[in-house]
């Protein structure tokens, strides 16, 4: 019969039944096994969509087993928060259970000890388990309670910076296994990319056995649209050896899991390709100290292969910097005449100038407050003063004005020493892949855009170098990426990116990789990055 649902709280989402069982399978909860001896957890229950998958196979392996139901009380343990939620998610399995030909009362006592009504980040468990399986709540720090949140960072140290609530949930989950027990659940993979996951990170690389990374971003895993960008994650109390490593298209579902389980059960985990998934084994284990690529198995080898032989940006002469951050761009970015010193008026362009691959400044100017890398004396430019002093009240309420009550007039940065004069690359900070933009005409980047700069490669083949799939590569494999679908193309990711040095660069290469730059070639720039990076046997 279907469950019954009520009004769902922030952060709940219910997940597909094949996904659920997909799950259990992964972390061996086998009906041909005696699942009676362990207990399993399922931290954030609702109304029992977990658990009634979970129940009918610990029924068929009590059976298998001769264990009576008497003695399944502390098999399953779901958690949850909400009084009438709980309730539901007893009545649920109580209906399960009596159809199943279990008597009402066992019934209703089996239910009363498999759901509990507890806070898991928050109560004492007493709980050692076997197994943590689930879909934890998906509540940004901006939708919690902030001193239910602040109790909860106090208790889970890797709940760092702007963590999301489920960053506890795993920590939490992790925390109650027995040695050689395991955790799966499907949650947003940002953890994995971005600073407040790094605490998290650095706590499984370290003491953990990563089992799998399954990557759903694009399959139909919830029963309502979620633009989490989720992942099926398993984990192990047990020394880490290997990654498997896989990624589903739209068309993994149902009809996928005998095949996806087949290949999990190998021992060999070859690398497969399949229309709906692709999958292999990555040997040795993530690194504690930065974030963790994704993608495709195929472009994580290519990543490992380039990391472990070829130099980053920063290493030949590369450098990356963040357009000037004003602090109130409606007061220093003009359009039009303010009377203020021609020589204070630096032309600024921010993503929506970059089209077709070439600058195409829309008027923006930013009002300097600075020369020659020095703040200037407002008494010796009197149409800056005048227009300053106009907006004083702003400028002085700002966080950088409170903190400089002196030099209220400033930006937040200050200008390089060259003044953005130099010939520069410049990158849009949110888009589907790298576009670099060649600018040699001094503009001023907003904080919206990046700049590059070389002391080593010339600066048209190192764009040829950007634009190709090669360079692009990883900032697919590492980016956080947007709601909308983009990616985060900011400066973190872009100093992922391996090269070899230009001296070591042919010059029919060079050639190349300037010529796919100046015709936006993208195909073309990648078959040069290719010949100067893959390494062939």
């Amino acid at each position: 019969m279907p469950r019954p649902k009520i009004e769902r709280g922030p952060g709940v989402v219910y997940t597909r039944t094949w996904v659920v069982d997909l799950m259990l399978d992964l972390v061996g909860y086998d009906p041909v096994s005696d699942l009676g001896a362990h207990t399993i957890v399922e931290p954030g229950c609702g109304d029992g969509a977990f658990l009634s998958r979970i129940i009918p196979r610990l029924l068929r392996s009590a059976e298998t087993h001769d264990r009576p139901l008497e003695t399944l009380h502390g098999a399953i343990r779901g958690y949850e928060l909400h009084t009438e939620t709980a309730e539901l998610a007893r009545k649920n399995i109580v209906s399960l259970l009596v159809d199943d030909a279990v008597p009402p009362g066992l019934a209703e006592e089996l239910a009363t000890a498999w759901v509990v009504e507890a806070d898991f980040l928050l109560d004492d468990l007493e709980v050692a388990a076997q197994w943590v399986v689930g879909n934890p709540p998906y509540v940004r720090v901006e939708e919690a309670a902030q001193d239910t949140y602040a109790k909860y960072r106090e208790k889970w140290s890797t709940m760092s910076g702007r963590a999301d609530i489920y960053i506890g949930f795993l920590e939490a989950g992790l925390s109650l296994l027995n040695d050689g027990g395991s955790l799966c659940f499907i949650c947003a993979d940002r953890w994995m990319h971005n600073q407040y996951g790094a605490g998290l990170r650095r706590h499984v690389v370290e003491n953990f056995a990563l089992k799998l990374l399954l990557e759903v971003h694009e399959s139909d895993v919830f029963d309502v649209p979620v633009a989490a960008y989720p992942a099926i994650t398993l984990m192990e109390n047990a020394p880490h050896s290997s990654t498997a490593l896989a990624t589903a298209s739209a068309d993994f579902g149902q009809e996928s899991l005998s095949r996806f389980r087949d290949w999990w059960l190998s021992p060999s985990h070859d690398d497969i390709i399949e229309a709906d998934y692709s999958a292999a084994l990555l040997k040795g284990r993530f690194r504690a100290d930065g974030s963790w690529p994704s993608g495709p198995p195929e472009r994580l080898r290519l990543i490992a292969d380039l990391e472990a032989r070829l130099p980053s940006l920063s290493e030949v002469g590369v450098t990356i910097g963040v357009g000037i951050a004003t602090g109130a761009d409606k007061i220093y970015v003009v359009t039009e005449d303010v009377g203020v010193e021609p020589e204070l008026l630096k032309h600024a362009i921010g993503p929506s100038d970059l089209r077709g691959g070439t600058v195409k400044w829309a008027g923006r100017s930013i009002v300097s407050p600075w020369k020659d890398g020095e703040l200037i004396e407002l008494d010796h430019y009197p149409g800056a003063k005048k227009y300053f002093k106009k907006h004083m009240k702003a400028l002085k309420g700002r966080y950088v004005g409170k903190r400089n009550p002196d030099a209220w007039w400033r930006t937040i940065d200050r200008p390089p020493a060259d003044d953005y004069q130099g010939p520069k690359l410049i990158v849009a900070d949110i888009n589907d892949r790298i576009e670099p933009v060649l600018d040699t005409d001094g503009y001023w980047p907003l904080h919206s855009a990046y700049y590059i700069a070389s002391s080593e490669w010339d600066i048209k083949a190192l764009g040829g170098y950007l634009l190709s799939d090669i360079a692009g590569a990883f900032v697919e494999a590492y980016s956080v990426k947007m709601a909308n679908g983009h990616l985060r193309v900011s400066a973190q990711y872009l100093k992922k990116i391996r090269l070899p040095r230009y001296s070591g660069v042919g010059e029919q290469d060079r050639a190349e990789l300037i010529e796919a730059f100046l015709c936006r070639d993208r195909l073309k720039a990648t078959m040069a990055a290719e010949r100067i990076t893959i390494k062939r046997n």
